[in-house]
């Protein structure tokens, strides 16, 4: 039925192997960088006042005006959290471009324009978007 020169697991098209190995390394190293390039996060803060009475509403509405070229957007609603004794947390989002601007490049945004009136900042959820 086959003769002795019909090897069938002979190597013959080395080349055409290699080339089209070649070829899906590309086209996978493409959509990795595309798919980097439209990464994006959402990332979740808790700003915390040094004072009680720090207005927490004109503090978000001044945060939410910062821009970067890594931000896409704030988020459009905030939250004001008790703490304890009188105290707030501001609880706000923003959508982040990953491969533009890092989360403590935010937080350090933030911190340069309120550095008096914020103790501090955590990060209280991030997820991809």
């Amino acid at each position: 039925m086959f003769g002795d020169d019909d090897d069938l697991f002979a190597d013959d098209d080395g080349d055409a192997a290699a080339a089209l190995k070649a070829k899906l390394t590309a086209e996978a190293k493409a959509r990795g960088e595309k798919k980097l390039e439209k990464g994006r996060s959402m990332i979740v803060f808790e700003v915390k006042p040094f004072e009680a009475e720090c207005d927490l509403e004109k503090l978000a509405q001044g945060i939410k005006e910062l821009k970067h070229e890594g931000i896409q957007n704030w988020g459009q609603e905030h939250k004001l959290v008790p703490i304890a004794f009188g105290i707030k947390k501001l609880v706000i989002s923003c959508i982040v471009f990953d491969v533009k601007v890092g989360m403590d490049d935010v937080m350090d945004l933030i911190n340069e324009k309120f550095e008096d009136e914020i103790q501090s900042i955590d990060v209280q959820a991030m997820s991809k978007v």
